[in-house]
């Protein structure tokens, strides 16, 4: 029981550890609503088939949702070795069949999404503005929670109250 004891605190730092590096690089894990998950992707429009991206997936819950409830293809990207570990765990007991990589988005390719979701800090959103004008395709959406893409204009804007705060959803198409 001691050596249990023990481990406690060497576990709780890791975990800490895990979260931390994330949000210094400013993407630091905030879970989503899953009734705003839910609102998102019917805003995005995202039907059977199609192929869901999430970009810092966290725990793997707008992947569940878009796989079960609208039946779309999903791929995650999630930085936090813990986090990607939570969501191997939510695919294994939602027998969800997609992917999850454990690793930096800004190193993926991302030319084969249909819809992406996306809920990071508008510094992380300002960098992925170039990304996505090189990498995807005509007719992908955008739908980020929260926080606008800087210099681009959003096809549609979704207002939600949440938590008594004004939040938005906003959509983009790539033309």
């Amino acid at each position: 029981m001691a050596t249990i004891l023990k481990l406690i605190p060497i576990v709780l730092v890791s975990i800490f550890l895990f979260l931390l590096k994330p949000a210094l690089q400013g993407a630091p894990f905030v879970p989503t609503p899953k009734s705003i998950i839910r609102k998102a992707l019917k805003f995005a429009n995202l039907k059977p088939g199609e192929s869901l991206y999430d970009l810092g997936s966290g725990t793997g819950k707008v992947l569940v949702i878009g796989a079960k409830e609208f039946g779309a293809k999903v791929v995650g990207f999630e930085f936090s070795a813990f986090l990607f570990l939570i969501s191997k765990l939510n695919f294994f007991f939602h027998r969800i069949k997609g992917n999850i990589y454990c690793q930096d988005f800004f190193k993926a390719n991302l030319s084969n999404a249909d819809v992406i979701f996306l809920f990071l800090t508008p510094r992380i959103l300002a960098k992925l503005e170039e990304k996505f004008a090189k990498e995807l395709k005509p007719g992908t959406r955008i739908v980020s929670f929260s926080s606008p893409l800087s210099s681009w204009k959003p096809s549609q804007t979704i207002p939600l109250l949440e938590r008594k705060n004004k939040i938005n959803l906003y959509l983009y198409s790539i033309s």
